[in-house]
């Protein structure tokens, strides 16, 4: 059995019918059969559900955990994943100084409804001239701005996030386009490259436009691979730390 939603694609009948099921969980995934956090049915509950066997449904779920949708924890079950948690960008930020239990703060700069630019509209696959949410923003610790960013949004999709913005300026995003979006993200792809700053950005950091620092180029994927994020975020290069543990 596959989910009856009005939106939802039927699996492609060619697929394996491993990845046919798998596609069909993302899908209800993203239309939030399961919120964040919220356990999947048993391996014995959805493998009868789909009148497949137990094992091809252990398959089903190992394909959706290394997708990064879904996440087990032992002697509790199977996870929507909360994707937000690992994803945060200030996990490229050294930081200087720490003071016991003191947060880094986020501020809205500017908020805007603009045709996306060449880039933005291609990564979020939309038409040429399309309008986008803009979103300027930086991050700060102890007073100091430590991350700018410049985010593009896909619309309808995010039209209630602006008002909100409006009178917010929350330190997480990802929580934030679920509840007032419904969009729930999943897969970030960022690619990092040494760029100078702009005049714009290099007054916020307190540094001289053309100053090099690290761009980190992101888009990120909800739970059926669809574009929903856009952005480009500056970290000035001796604030810059990155640490990948290969095995």
């Amino acid at each position: 059995m596959f989910s009856d939603h009005a939106s939802s694609q039927k699996p492609d009948s060619r697929l394996p019918r491993y990845v046919q099921i798998r596609d069909d969980l993302a899908q209800r995934i993203n239309q939030r059969t399961w919120a964040t956090g919220i356990a999947l049915p048993s391996e014995d509950k959805l493998a009868a559900e789909y009148s497949v066997s137990v094992s091809t449904m252990r398959k089903v779920l190992d394909a959706l955990v290394q997708d990064g949708l879904v996440e087990r924890i032992r002697g509790l079950g199977t996870f929507v994943s909360r994707s937000f948690e690992r994803s945060s960008m200030l996990r490229f930020v050294r930081f200087r100084g720490t003071k016991g239990n003191e947060l880094p703060t986020a501020q809205i700069l500017a908020t805007k409804i603009l045709p996306a630019p060449e880039k933005a509209a291609q990564q979020l696959r939309l038409s040429p001239g399309q309008t986008a949410l803009y979103m300027h923003r930086c991050r700060s610790f102890g007073g100091e701005i430590v991350l700018v960013e410049h985010i593009w949004l896909p619309l309808p999709k995010f039209e209630k996030l602006s008002a909100y913005l409006e009178s917010n300026s929350p330190v997480l995003l990802y929580p934030v386009y679920e509840s007032e979006c419904d969009v729930l993200v999943a897969r970030a792809v960022d690619d990092l490259t040494a760029q100078p700053l702009t005049d714009q950005d290099a007054k916020l950091f307190q540094l001289t436009q053309g100053t090099m620092a690290i761009q980190i180029e992101r888009t990120m994927h909800d739970h059926v691979g669809a574009p929903v994020e856009w952005r480009l975020s500056y970290i000035p290069a001796d604030r810059f730390h990155y640490t990948v543990e290969i095995k």
